[in-house]
């Protein structure tokens, strides 16, 4: 949350103040352990200094053996001087050593209250700390107190420079870091920084920008992701300008025609002879008209298809190729055939009408005397081909482009409808020259293959 609220705006600020964070919250975090553990540290040792006094001091053997070891025997005397012995039985009587009065008054409680035989402590008088260790012995059978101290004349002294030593040193290591933290935070953002003005030329058009395509990681896949993107968007935006150029030019020549006869009708003249023959090629070119209106309109509406969930539902494969069959049978005198079952699929029932009425309308549009439908089922799913004995195609060109020209240089959306319709319900779609001529394959999934499929392509 404090990121995000941060006021640089770049993202090379924001990578370097969150390094910034980084070092600082480290920096403290070793402060107050190094602080804690130097403390600790220092404590044990003075603690295992008193322990080991205590235990040679009374321990007769030991001591008889220091002078065979000159230099264990210099280090006891070294530390004998820095620790003092006071040895006192339970009446509070003191056999041994000297202390101050409300140290000693307070070793005597706290050696009655003990409940083992050694025993560390530790307090304050007058403000200096003292260690103490207490251990009981027995000597002629009587429980006597042996209780070495030492004064902490530079412990406090000592964590403190210490501390602040270290402090200093991670207090420069931390200013250092920060030149080689703004140095990767400007290393990190210059590629983003290029792309993202890569990515406002394309958004200008300038398809031939140049992304920073030469790098192995993240950045780079998402720069040929973006590049892979600007080659796409480039052959759109082509595609579209051939769009528009072959759909004024397919909308224009209808309505020249259109107007052209209604004005001679309106003057008392008709270009066929008659009223009749004239009316009709009017009527002929609005419906192409309409066609082409109705193709721009579906293929809007199967784009805003794209990522809905669809409405699917059982259909009857065979009862539909019979009604489109016997609706085509009356547009043309060719010769209808269909062979084979297709049973029932899952989809959405006026989308495979459409696919395979605007198949049907181009087969019977460049059929010379059969169209063929064949229609089978397999537990991997449905397959179904229409087939017309036309002139073939040019399996060269992506008829189902959706900037495609048909066989007479004609804009057509036609085959593109079919496709997009197809891949929502996961299946697919290809055209290509048989020995029997012409022929559009579909194959559709099984029914419970399709069953919860969302349309999200």
């Amino acid at each position: 949350m404090m990121i995000s609220q941060l006021k640089p705006k770049r993202l090379m600020w924001k990578i370097w103040v969150l390094i910034l964070l980084i070092i600082v919250t480290l920096a403290l975090m070793i402060l107050l352990t190094i602080r804690s553990s130097i403390t600790q540290f220092i404590d044990e040792q003075v603690y295992e200094t008193l322990q080991d006094v205590d235990y040679y001091l009374g321990n007769t053997n030991e001591l008889e053996n220091y002078p065979q070891n000159p230099i264990e025997y210099d280090r006891r005397q070294q530390e004998s001087r820095s620790v003092n012995q006071l040895i006192f039985l339970p009446n509070g009587r003191i056999i041994y050593g000297s202390a101050p009065l409300e140290l000693t008054n307070r070793m005597y409680r706290e050696a009655l209250n003990q409940t083992g035989n050694v025993k560390k402590y530790q307090t304050t008088i007058d403000g200096e700390d003292v260690y103490y260790i207490i251990r009981q012995n027995e000597y002629d059978g009587t429980t006597i107190y042996q209780a070495s101290y030492a004064w902490d004349a530079y412990r406090r002294e000592l964590v403190s420079t210490l501390f602040w030593r270290i402090s200093i040193l991670i207090g420069i290591i931390s200013l250092l870091s920060l030149i080689p933290a703004l140095w990767m935070s400007r290393e990190l953002t210059k590629p983003i920084v290029e792309m993202e003005r890569a990515v406002e030329k394309i958004s200008n058009r300038q398809w031939e920008t140049v992304l920073p395509l030469d790098r192995q990681d993240e950045l780079g896949q998402l720069a040929q992701s973006i590049d892979a993107m600007r080659k796409e968007l480039k052959e759109q935006d082509l595609a579209q300008q051939a769009l528009l150029q072959n759909i004024s030019h397919d909308l224009k020549t209808p309505i020249m025609v259109i107007r052209g006869y209604a004005q001679s009708i309106g003057d008392g003249i008709y270009p066929t002879g008659d009223l009749r023959g004239s009316a009709d090629v009017i009527d002929e070119e609005a419906s192409r008209l309409e066609k082409k209106v109705v193709d721009l309109l579906y293929v809007t509406k199967l784009e805003y298809f794209k990522g809905q969930e669809m409405k699917l539902e059982p259909i009857n494969l065979d009862k539909l190729i019979e009604l489109l069959v016997a609706r085509f049978k009356l547009r043309g005198d060719v010769e209808w055939i269909v062979e084979g079952e297709g049973g029932e699929m899952l989809g959405d029932g006026e989308q495979i009408r459409v696919a395979f009425e605007n198949v049907l309308d181009n087969a019977l549009r460049y059929a010379e005397t059969t169209i063929r439908i064949k229609l089978s089922r397999s537990p991997a799913g449905v397959e179904l081909f229409i087939l017309n004995d036309g002139p073939p195609v040019d399996e060269n060109l992506d008829l189902f482009h959706q900037f495609s020209r048909g066989k007479q240089g004609k804009f057509g959306l036609g085959l593109f409808i079919v496709q997009r319709i197809v891949t929502l319900h996961k299946g697919e779609v290809s055209l290509g020259n048989t020995s029997e001529g012409t022929a559009v394959r579909f194959y559709f999934p099984h029914v419970n293959e399709i069953r919860s499929l969302k349309s999200d392509e």
